[in-house]
C-alpha cells in the first residue's frame, strides 16, 4: 500500500498496464518490451536506479526475467578538445582519459638510470600509482592516516593481517600461521577453565550439559588491507619503487621528459598528479550536474538516440546471490550491510563522491 501511495510509482504501474501483485500483475498486459531506466550519472542517480530495480525485483521480477529492462548510461562530462568533444560516462573514464593524455606527449627516466622507460612500461607504472592511490584513499575513508598504516609493520616490513581481541587485550597478528596458534591457544586456556569449573563440582551432581566442551570463537577483524599493500609492493619493486615513496620523499624517483624540459619527481603523488595536469592542458571539461542541464541536441546525442545511446540489459544469472544481495544491501538489517561495505571497501573502483 504505500508502494501504490507513491504518484511516481502509482503513474509508472499505470504507464506499463500489467498491474503489480500476485492477483493482479499479468505480463501479457505489457504495453512495452524495453523498459529503460535512465538517471543522472552521479552517485543520487546510481542510488535512484538501485532503488527502481530493487522495485522491479521484488514486485515485477517478470519485467527482468523477460529481458524487458535496460539501463541507459548518460555522460557525466563532455570534453572539448581540438575542436572534437568527446562524452564521458565515469570518473574512473575521466581520470583514465586524462592520464593517457597525460602520457601521450611525455617520457619518464628513472634515476639512475639511463634509457627512458617504453610506452607499455609508463602505462603499467601509472596503473599501479593509480591503485595505490585508490589503496591510501580507500584507509584514509577507514580513518586510517597512510603512516600509522605503514608504522604497524613488523621487523621484516609485515603488516597485520587480523586484529584479534583476547579478553580486555587487543593482538595484532602478522600471518596465518600465528592466528592459528592464537587460536589454538584461546581453546586451550577456555578448555583449562572448563577442567577447573568442572574439577569444583562433585561428581554426582555433574550433568551432561555440564560436561560439554564448547568453545567460544576467537573474535577478531580480518585486516584485507595487508594482503592488498603486499601486491601493490610487489608491483612498484619492480621499478625500484617503494610504497612509501607515495608520499615520503627519499631522493628522486624519476625525471618526466616533455620536449626540452625534465621535470624532477619526488614523490608517486607528485608524479601522477602532474601527468594529470599535462592531461587538462588544451581541453575544456563540463560536468553535468544532471540530464535536466542538458539542451535536447545534447540528450538526444548521448542518451536518446537508438543509433548512438548505450543501453545495459538487466539480467539476473543467479537468483539466490541476487536475493541476497539485494536483502542485505536494500533491507533493515545494518549488520550485514556494515560488514559487506567494509570487506570490500579496497575493491571499489568507481567512488563518486
Amino acid at each position: 500500500q504505500r508502494i501504490l501511495q507513491n504518484t511516481e510509482v502509482g503513474a509508472m504501474i499505470s504507464a506499463f498496464g500489467c498491474g503489480i501483485g500476485k492477483d493482479n500483475f499479468d505480463i501479457t498486459k505489457l504495453r512495452y518490451h524495453k523498459i529503460i531506466v535512465m538517471a543522472d550519472a552521479d552517485v543520487d542517480g546510481s542510488h535512484i536506479r538501485t532503488l527502481l530495480l530493487t522495485f522491479f525485483y521484488r514486485h515485477m521480477p517478470e519485467l527482468i526475467e523477460n529481458n524487458y529492462v535496460y539501463i541507459a548510461r548518460p555522460p557525466l562530462y563532455r570534453v572539448t578538445r581540438k575542436k572534437s568533444k568527446r562524452y564521458i560516462h565515469s570518473e574512473k573514464e575521466m581520470d583514465d582519459y586524462l592520464l593517457k593524455l597525460g602520457t601521450s606527449d611525455i617520457s619518464i627516466s628513472l634515476a639512475g638510470h639511463t634509457e627512458t622507460l617504453k610506452d607499455e612500461e609508463i602505462d603499467v607504472l601509472i596503473k599501479v600509482i593509480h591503485e595505490v592511490e585508490i589503496f591510501i584513499s580507500s584507509l584514509e575513508r577507514k580513518g586510517i592516516p597512510f603512516r600509522e598504516f605503514i608504522g604497524l609493520k613488523d621487523q621484516e616490513g609485515r603488516l597485520p593481517q587480523f586484529q584479534i581481541k583476547m579478553g580486555d587485550e587487543e593482538k595484532l597478528v602478522y600471518s596465518e600461521e600465528e592466528f592459528v596458534d592464537l587460536k589454538k591457544e584461546h581453546e586451550d586456556i577456555q578448555r583449562e577453565q572448563h577442567e577447573r569449573t568442572l574439577a569444583a563440582i562433585p561428581e554426582e551432581e555433574r550433568t551432561e550439559e555440564m560436561l560439554k566442551f564448547t568453545p567460544k570463537g576467537l573474535s577478531f577483524v580480518e585486516l584485507y588491507e595487508a594482503d592488498v599493500f603486499h601486491k601493490l609492493k610487489e608491483k612498484l619493486a619492480d621499478f625500484d619503487f617503494s610504497i612509501d615513496s607515495y608520499l615520503i620523499a627519499d631522493g628522486k624517483l624519476f625525471d618526466i621528459i616533455k620536449e626540452e624540459s625534465e621535470t624532477p619527481v619526488y614523490t608517486l603523488k607528485e608524479g601522477i598528479e602532474l601527468l594529470r595536469a599535462n592531461g587538462r592542458k588544451g581541453i575544456e571539461v563540463q560536468r553535468f550536474k544532471g540530464l535536466g542541464e542538458m539542451n535536447a541536441d545534447q540528450l538526444w546525442e548521448t542518451t536518446m538516440d537508438p543509433s548512438k545511446r548505450t543501453l545495459v540489459q538487466v539480467t539476473i544469472p543467479d537468483d539466490i546471490a541476487a536475493d541476497h544481495m539485494f536483502t542485505m544491501l536494500m533491507g533493515e538489517e545494518v549488520p550485514p550491510r556494515r560488514a559487506f561495505i567494509e570487506q570490500h571497501a579496497l575493491s571499489v573502483k568507481n567512488l563518486d563522491i
